[in-house]
């Protein structure tokens, strides 16, 4: 950057923290307080637009309910946040080790300690599915167990050992709740806990009225839905019927407070979030669509508009399968009523067979709303529209869609299954955007590459840009509003295969 404009960051304040950020009425300013860490020069200075780009993962978040049973129970093991693993090796090496929560710093940190040596590794999961630990089908030496719909409850063996009940999802209470009659499970010799709960932004520097909920508030349910409202049919219905939404609906799209990453009430304050399935692209466009309000680019509509917009988005999630279920208790519910009862009459392997479908839904709505704001901040590069998808879209759709095959493909019995995890997937399919440059593989299986091996093969040649062309043309369809079969899902896996048909 400083080769091409050597004062680039002479405006940007290292090593320095942002102590308050309150706006004045009266002068239409923001009132910012820092301190530098070295000099311990303290300044207050005025602006005219703020943008809170602290991140989403500020600070760990705890169960506070799990971390005071451990404590007054007198469990005599390690007890770490998934941000604490400095000396991870210690933590699990030989030892029986007890993961809370299922997404993905539990994945991550399982593999971790499988290469570190773990005996154990227990996963307990709330939910029970839609995590990508309770997702993966199977893991190296069968040494990761999903406890699924199970948490602690009781400290057991002296100290040494964890009783994990069986929750339920109540749709009087919409909680989660531990059945009286459920299920128990004991895991005894337990030496590490790690709680990979997540984490909480940091919004201590900024004005408590100015704060979002960052989708931890509610909306009430008769103010954004009509009256009446019924889902669009999808692959569940038949199964679930019309399901009378949560008084209460916690959206993954929509803030109660924002309107496309800018605060309603004052929009010169803004904030850059990723809630998509593409979060470092999501963040990279967000920072366009925030600078394209400062310069007025972007036009902001009125509040009464900004609102009414944002209730439209909200039924586009309640349209979507996977959004529905995580933002409408009683939706969810119903589904996991269902999902029991298919494992129960079916067996534990039971899969629904409509899961690729909801994916691609899922992870289509995500690429649609990242278009539109690429479109509304000018964003140098075109997937489509909210509306539809170009062939670039549908490509990045596809990509993220055969990543999560990674997982959910791998077959515990397979000669393999010993070493295989999804890193070890297969790179075929995988594309620069830009260039077509496919992806490289590994050097080795991922157990076996260590620290010091950046882990990557040498080099990967560019994919010729006709050849590259014809590999989307190839793309099967996703348009799935207008393919009233749906799509044909039985082709997406073929991606992997058409390079070798191109070289043959």
């Amino acid at each position: 950057v400083t080769r091409n404009c050597p004062h680039f960051f002479d405006a940007v304040r290292f090593n320095t923290n942002v102590t308050s950020v309150k706006w004045d009425e009266e002068n239409s300013k923001f009132v910012v307080a820092t301190s530098n860490h070295e000099t311990k020069e303290e300044l207050t200075e005025t602006f005219d637009k703020c943008i809170w780009a602290a991140g989403q993962n500020g600070k760990p978040s705890f169960p506070m309910r799990i971390k005071r049973l451990l404590k007054r129970g007198g469990f005599k093991g390690k007890c770490i946040h998934s941000s604490e693993c400095e000396d991870f090796k210690t933590d699990v090496e030989g030892k029986r080790v007890v993961f809370i929560g299922d997404e993905f710093s539990a994945e991550d940190l399982a593999l971790q300690a499988i290469k570190l040596g773990v005996e154990r590794v227990f996963i307990c999961s709330r939910r029970g599915w839609g995590g990508v630990a309770t997702y993966t089908s199977a893991w190296p030496m069968n040494k990761v167990e999903a406890c699924e719909c199970m948490l602690p409850t009781e400290v057991i063996q002296d100290g040494r050992g964890l009783r994990l009940t069986e929750m339920y999802p109540d749709i009087e209470t919409e909680e989660y709740e531990f059945a009286d009659d459920g299920n128990t499970k004991d895991l005894l010799d337990i030496e590490t806990v790690v709680f990979c709960t997540g984490y909480k932004p940091n919004l201590s520097m900024i004005e408590a009225s100015m704060r979002p909920s960052f989708y931890n508030v509610p909306f009430e349910t008769e103010e954004v839905l009509p009256e009446n409202w019924t889902m669009t049919p999808n692959p569940s219905s038949e199964h679930l019927g019309h399901v009378l939404p949560s008084e209460e609906l916690y959206t993954s799209y929509v803030d109660p407070l924002l309107y496309r990453n800018t605060l309603i009430s004052n929009p010169n304050m803004m904030y850059i979030l990723s809630n998509s399935h593409y979060p470092l692209k999501d963040i990279d466009v967000m920072a366009w669509l925030c600078l394209s309000y400062i310069t007025g680019d972007a036009e902001l509509p009125s509040t009464e508009e900004m609102q009414r917009r944002n209730k439209l988005d909200i039924l586009e999630e309640m349209d979507d399968f996977i959004s529905r279920t995580s933002c409408d208790f009683c939706y969810f519910a119903a589904y996991n009523d269902f999902y029991e009862k298919k494992i129960i009459e079916e067996g534990e392997s039971w899969k629904d067979p409509n899961e690729a479908e909801y994916d691609l839904i899922s992870m289509r709505l995500g690429a649609r709303f990242m278009a539109r704001s690429m479109q509304d901040g000018g964003y140098p590069e075109d997937i489509g529209n909210f509306t539809k998808l170009n062939e670039k879209g549908e490509r990045m759709v596809q990509m993220n869609f055969l990543s999560g095959l990674g997982r959910g493909t791998l077959d515990p019995d397979s000669e393999d299954s010993k070493w295989r995890t999804f890193r070890d997937h297969d790179t075929n399919g995988f594309y620069s955007l830009q260039t077509g440059t496919p992806s490289v593989p590994l050097k080795d299986r991922w157990l076996d590459l260590d620290e010091k091996d950046c882990g990557v093969t040498d080099c990967a040649e560019t994919v010729p840009p006709s050849i590259f062309d014809k590999k989307v043309s190839q793309l099967p369809s996703l348009d799935l509003k207008k393919d009233e079969e749906g799509p044909n899902l039985t082709d997406v896996p073929d991606l992997c295969s058409i390079e070798s048909k191109e070289e043959s």
